[in-house]
């Protein structure tokens, strides 16, 4: 497995997912958001470390293969997309949304 330096990117809209999942948790618990995205952080650590270790996102799998996932706290997903001196975040989502969603994730622009 080839080891590249990726630059690692997050999209505006990775950051807005955040702050929507952060203020949902934080209208039953404060801490439970703040936790939510601390151990977030931890996660995209790993997945920076090791991106090629998560399946491919088959919902927006194609030729490259280049979306992958990372489950996170069992009912969400960590979507990115792996190209070989990028690393994009492109969204956290809730992981029982319709398939046709996920469609509206793929990006050229980065």
């Amino acid at each position: 497995m080839e080891e590249f330096n990726r630059k690692v990117i997050i999209i505006p809209k990775f950051r807005t997912n955040l702050i929507e999942i952060w203020d949902y948790i934080a209208q039953d618990s404060i801490q439970n958001a703040d936790k939510f995205i601390f151990d977030l952080k931890s996660v995209m650590d790993k997945i920076e470390k090791y991106p090629e270790s998560n399946p491919m996102f088959l919902p927006l799998a194609g030729k490259r293969k280049l979306y992958r996932f990372k489950i996170y706290k069992k009912n969400y997903l960590i979507i990115y997309k792996l190209l070989k001196y990028k690393l994009i975040y492109i969204r956290v989502v809730y992981s029982k949304r319709k398939p046709s969603f996920y469609q509206s994730l793929r990006t050229k622009n980065y």
